[in-house]
C-alpha cells in the first residue's frame, strides 16, 4: 500500500524556493555554489528561530516546539557535518 504524504511536511518556505537550484549539482563546482546557498538560506532560519520571541502571531506552545524541533535537528546536523569535516582534515 503506497504511503500517504502530508502536504505540509512537503511544503517549503519562499527562502527555500528563491533560491533553489534549477536542477541537482553535478560537478564540484557546481555543489559549492549550492552547499553556500543552502549555508545562506540556513543563516536566515537561524537569525528567525533566534527571534522567535518576538512573534506575536505564535503561542508560547507553537514558538517552544518549534525552537526544540530547530535545535534538535541542528545538533544532529552539526554532528554531522563535523564529522565530514574532521574525516576531511585527517585525509
Amino acid at each position: 500500500m503506497p504511503r500517504k504524504t502530508n502536504a505540509a511536511a512537503l511544503s517549503v518556505g519562499p527562502a527555500t524556493l528563491a533560491g533553489a537550484a534549477p536542477a541537482l549539482p553535478w560537478t564540484l563546482v557546481e555543489r559549492l555554489h549550492s552547499i553556500e546557498a543552502m549555508g545562506q538560506r540556513i543563516d536566515e532560519y537561524i537569525r528567525f528561530m533566534c527571534q522567535v520571541a518576538n512573534l506575536n502571531n505564535a503561542s508560547a506552545e507553537a514558538k517552544e516546539r518549534a525552537v526544540t524541533a530547530f535545535y534538535e535537528r541542528m545538533r544532529v546536523v552539526e554532528k554531522q557535518l563535523g564529522s565530514i569535516y574532521d574525516e576531511l582534515r585527517l585525509e
